[in-house]
């Protein structure tokens, strides 16, 4: 059980003399290397043919693999990095098309040699490894990936790889719970080490295992082997590994899979090693997201807190945004998921470098999503769907776009998994030249990418990337809720060096909404995206934002409105998260950042606990972080945006257990 901070009611009240602190904060809230980035994420298998003589993995006249059928949704299906990588100048649909939509990123989903096909199917989206120091011979060649990194390079686009670290794919059997490698396969993995038994735990599946300790953790992954990651020749072997490929092809990141199944130390002892790697070839800093498939913020917190992935995929974002755009959930909704982004602060961490996304290739695509939630008409379905970008990209986070999302592909069938893998390339399966697409026909004998010069959706994201490019406060920067009630949510938004305040009006609503707003600006406001009536009357904006639509304001000039009145600092136990919460309480309306500082006493370091930058100011202590300790001083710096300090006197509180 963790231990409990006991909080002092009031900041008058001192058991010992305050820390002495500077007055001006030291520190400003973390960002990754990708924090403004705009990723497009995409299968290479499904992508572009650019070779179709490695549609076969090397056979002539059959696949020796088994793993070719683009008849089935189960198998590979010819894409390659070829087609992927394009003639790299404009007008081609690789990665020269992927950058004109306003794309700063493309992240691939793993490009390992797949084990051998099976009846049911093959390792087209690269989950099932076995040799995890060379390229599946579908998609090409080491010197493929080379080119595609090179051009990468040339288009300004950084590249982030799709990683395995907790399993491999399926070679090991079990006969009467004993674990074995059937005869043929003790060499069916590389490197060696992911051949011997005993770096797996064998104990069964996720749902059913018998080893001692969680089955989440130690079983395998619908079959696929899971390793013991808390081992030090499977987290060093996979530094090694993975150190190569980023040497090899310059990348900028990692996805990791499966993050949540790993050993809880897993992260603290691979990490470290990656980035060492990456600093090595020049690349200071590479960004580490994981796949944790929960939608409770209060669990994710902790896998960034404490188990150290850097930071993760942002399900809960993915769950509250297609709620909100489906017309499922009001604005508080929204308003409520912003509210939990204190729980990611820390010294190492923040809500910014959450990725968000819309949907996925488990999960199923966005457009998808929205009917699935609720049923809409024909009318409102283009609508909703931009208004789930609009929501990607002009809140927090690092917006990912899931491939074939920018030509309106949807879902057969229940909509995931296989269902939402479709070719962008002429297609063999029928059910996919038939389906229904938003915004475009269903797309027949043809490809996707000319549908794309015509579909809404495409312009739309190239006008919200255009509107991130040409307006940093847009991007992923400081953001306050400044409404949220009913069908509209409006957010202010502000880029330090510009300081300007910016306002994005959300609705869900199939009716247009007139609202008053309180903002840090007296200037008057420029129309940049939608279509608005407004008028302000000193800080106060009152505006008209169109059903199911987004309006983007700017303020004329620079945030005006600064005045500070500090409030208590307050501690209390809080029992949902078992951390204790810190809060700095102020009545403002400027767009202040507030930084908290800890002591250990008699006479510890003085640290940074982390920087929040949006109302309520607040951070989660983990008491755990200060061993040992039996009592601590804790500070805030408030500043506003004219650059202004307000230093809260400092408390001592006792530490319980």
């Amino acid at each position: 059980m963790k231990k409990s901070l006991i909080a002092a009611l009031s900041v008058a009240v001192l058991l010992v003399a305050p820390m002495a602190l500077a007055t001006t904060p030291e520190t400003a809230p973390l960002q990754v290397g990708l924090s403004k980035d705009i990723i497009y994420f995409v299968m290479p298998d499904r992508y572009l043919n650019g070779d179709p003589s490695n549609d076969l993995a090397g056979g002539t006249t059959t696949d020796p693999t088994g793993g070719y059928n683009p008849t089935s949704t189960a198998f590979f299906h010819g894409g390659d990095l070829k087609g992927l990588t394009g003639k790299c100048s404009s007008g081609d649909n690789g990665l020269a098309r992927i950058k004109a939509l306003g794309f700063t990123a493309v992240w691939l989903t793993p490009l390992v040699v797949q084990v051998l096909a099976h009846a049911s199917g093959a390792g087209y989206h690269g989950y099932w490894g076995a040799d995890f120091l060379n390229v599946d011979p579908h998609l090409g060649t080491k010197s493929d990936l080379t080119d595609l990194s090179a051009c990468a390079k040339k288009l300004g686009l950084k590249l982030i790889l799709d990683i395995v670290t907790n399993h491999t794919g399926d070679v090991i059997q079990y006969q009467d719970k004993v674990a074995f490698i059937p005869a043929g396969k003790e060499n069916a993995k590389n490197p060696a080490w992911l051949n011997d038994l005993s770096n797996y735990h064998n104990v069964g599946t996720i749902d059913h295992c018998w080893g001692d300790g969680p089955c989440m953790q130690l079983g395998d992954f619908y079959t696929l082997d899971d390793l013991a990651t808390e081992k030090p020749v499977v987290y060093q072997g996979w530094v090694d590994v993975y150190s190569q490929w980023i040497k090899d092809y310059g990348l900028s990141g990692f996805r990791v899979d499966t993050a949540r199944h790993v050993d809880n130390e897993f992260f603290k002892n691979w990490s470290p090693g990656i980035q060492a790697a990456a600093k090595s070839v020049g690349i200071n800093n590479f960004t580490i997201f994981g796949e944790v498939y929960d939608i409770n913020p209060v669990d994710l917190m902790g896998y960034v807190r404490v188990n150290k992935i850097q930071t993760v995929l942002d399900f809960p974002f993915q769950h509250v945004a297609a709620e909100f755009a489906s017309g499922n959930s009001d604005a508080a909704v929204m308003q409520n998921l912003f509210l939990k982004d204190d729980m990611y602060t820390s010294p190492t961490s923040t809500a910014n470098n959450l990725v968000t996304f819309l949907g996925n290739h488990d999960m199923g695509r966005i457009g998808f999503l929205i009917s699935d939630l609720k049923d809409q008409t024909k009318a409102e379905l283009l609508p909703r769907t931009e208004l789930a970008h609009a929501l990607l990209y002009l809140t927090r986070g690092i917006p990912t776009v899931y491939y074939g999302d920018e030509v309106g592909m949807t879902g057969t069938g229940p909509g995931l998994d296989q269902m939402a893998r479709q070719d962008m390339f002429p297609t063999q399966i029928a059910a996919w030249k038939t389906e229904a697409r938003i915004g475009s026909l269903p797309v027949g004998n043809g490809n996707s990418f000319s549908q794309g010069l015509t579909n809404p959706i495409s312009k739309y994201i190239q006008l919200l990337a255009g509107l991130r490019k040409k307006y940093p406060g847009l991007s992923n920067g400081q953001m306050q809720v400044r409404y949220a009630s009913g069908s509209v949510l409006v957010v202010s938004k502000r880029d330090p060096v510009e300081n300007k305040e910016y306002l994005v009006a959300f609705n869900n609503g199939k009716k247009a909404a007139k609202i008053k707003i309180a903002t840090a600006s007296t200037s008057g406001w420029n129309l940049l995206m939608g279509k608005s009536t407004f008028s302000n009357a000193a800080a106060a904006v009152t505006l008209t934002v169109p059903a199911l639509d987004t309006v983007v304001l700017q303020a004329k000039k620079t945030v005006d409105v600064t005045a500070v009145k500090l409030g208590k600092l307050v501690i209390q136990s809080d029992d949902l998260t078992g951390y204790d919460l810190a809060t700095a309480n102020m009545t403002t309306s400027n767009l202040v950042s507030v930084e908290f500082k800890v002591q250990t006493l008699p006479n510890g370091p003085i640290t940074s606990a982390g920087v929040d930058n949006n109302a309520p100011y607040s951070v989660y202590l983990d008491p755990n972080d200060y061993p040992g300790v039996t009592s601590i001083s804790v500070t805030a710096i408030a500043t506003n945006t004219k650059g202004e300090h307000f230093a809260y006197k400092a408390s001592t509180f006792s530490l319980d257990g």
